[in-house]
């Protein structure tokens, strides 16, 4: 039955990803236009999480949310998350009760609608080939924060091909030192399966998101940056692989 069920998954897989392309460019169209009218992005970023939503569940793939307790919904946070599959930024715009606002790499700008769309909707984008802009944009993110809205990072910077933890870099550490905002640690487990890095095969399954309790960054500095480093590390890949 399964076997069945898979073959006839493989069928709809083409017809998901034209939805897919119909979806973003309708839903992108809508939140440039709307975004004239909302320019910190709070309104249509909405949109950004109806598209989220909606793709996941054209997509067959559920999300559960083990301890949304531990988000305050009127709070600004750095989320950090491991990375292993694009679903990652579905499920997280989708389901966490927060206004959030994406670091994204330089390239995706460039995907006609959707580029300028998440520009619209207040994304950062951060060129990391020039030293000079990445730091301005992440100069934007602290202005994010302090406006009121948390700002999303991937630590590691790439998908992990493997599902192990990698070293994170320190760009979205500085953001929480400068913005004075507590980190909340997320563990994503299950989206690797549903679409690994490399793969367009994607699968039915569910995306868990371990939400762990908020970071204080009292007494960090840039001095012993590095203890919070290790210590939200730690915390994310304690869960991964329950």
């Amino acid at each position: 039955m399964q076997t069945i069920a898979l073959c006839l998954y493989a069928i709809y897989r083409p017809v998901f990803y034209l939805l897919v392309i119909l979806d973003t460019t309708i839903l992108g169209i809508i939140t440039i236009a709307a975004s004239y009218f909302d320019p910190k992005g709070n309104r249509v970023h909405y949109i950004g999480k109806f598209w989220s939503r909606l793709n996941m569940l054209l997509s067959g793939v559920r999300v559960k949310m083990v301890h949304p307790e531990h988000i305050d919904p009127k709070r600004s946070y750095v989320v950090m998350s491991n990375h292993q599959s694009h679903y990652d930024v579905w499920a997280l715009i989708g389901f966490l009760p927060l206004q959030l606002r994406w670091v994204m790499k330089m390239e995706l700008r460039e995907i006609p609608v959707f580029g300028l769309g998440c520009e619209r909707m207040g994304h950062i984008y951060i060129d990391r080939s020039h030293p000079d802009r990445a730091y301005k944009s992440l100069e934007v993110a602290g202005e994010k924060i302090r406006n009121g809205a948390s700002v999303v990072f991937f630590p590691e910077g790439t998908r992990s091909t493997d599902g192990n933890l990698r070293p994170f870099k320190k760009g979205g550490f500085n953001i929480a030192l400068a913005a004075g905002v507590p980190i909340l640690p997320i563990t994503v487990r299950g989206s690797r399966q549903v679409l690994p890095k490399g793969s367009g095969k994607i699968l039915p399954g569910t995306i868990e998101l371990v939400i762990h309790e908020p970071v204080p960054i009292d007494g960090y500095t840039t001095e012993n940056r590095e203890e919070l480093i290790q210590r939200i590390h730690q915390i994310i890949e304690a869960d991964l692989k329950l």
